[in-house]
């Protein structure tokens, strides 16, 4: 039988995943950074850190399990864990912690860097080896810049990157456009123009490739 994830962007870092056992919401974002929607039936909400543009829980229906920490836990027959990583290139100094979630459903394995603003460790990375599909921030200012995103994607050889906190036509946070990021991406860059996306065992690239999803 194929397994299907449907993945929705929403903007800024929020992201739904969902498969038939689970809907998986990332970093719920308000309506104050640009993106509206109707509010999203959860089971599960994982926050990469405590700001604004990422901790909106009026953005998630439902009775939803909420994580904001590292570790591991077992929520809806997933297996999530969360790793300390830093929202800047000083150690946390300039705004704070991120977590970095990993975690596999319908058999793929899937990351979410959050507001990534330095290289993670060693030690992480290795953690997140194999990852199938990456969400990852471009959009430089508050995180890591295209330059640095390129650079750890070289290392971490996903199959699917998910572009995301990056300026658009909507957005109210002042970061870089995605284009920065995508022009000099040496593989496959692919406009999506449906949402959700529905992706398969069959539709997982061997090369890495750079997937941009609509938010609207």
């Amino acid at each position: 039988m194929t397994k299907v994830l449907e993945i929705t962007w929403y903007g800024q870092s929020m992201f739904s995943v969902s498969s038939k056992g689970a809907t998986v919401v990332l970093d719920p974002t308000p309506p104050a950074t640009g993106y509206t929607y109707d509010p999203v039936a959860a089971d599960l909400v994982l926050m990469t850190h405590q700001h604004f543009d990422h901790n909106y829980t009026d953005g998630v229906a439902g009775e939803p399990k909420i994580i904001n920490a590292s570790g591991t836990f077992e929520v809806a027959g997933l297996t999530v864990h969360g790793f300390d990583s830093f929202h800047d290139a000083k150690h946390g100094k300039e705004r704070g912690p991120n977590v970095i979630y990993c975690w596999e459903q319908e058999g793929f394995k899937l990351a979410h860097l959050g507001d990534l603003g330095d290289e993670p460790s060693h030690d992480v990375m290795k953690k997140l080896h194999g990852v199938d599909i990456a969400m990852v921030p471009v959009g430089g200012v508050f995180t890591i810049d295209a330059e640095q995103a390129l650079r750890l994607l070289r290392d971490l050889e996903p199959a699917i990157v998910l572009p995301m906190h990056y300026g658009t036509p909507d957005g109210t946070v002042a970061v870089e456009p995605v284009e920065l990021f995508t022009r000099h991406f040496k593989g496959i860059v692919r406009e999506i123009g449906i949402r959700p996306i529905e992706i398969t065992s069959d539709s997982i690239p061997r090369a890495t490739e750079v997937w941009v999803l609509p938010y609207k």
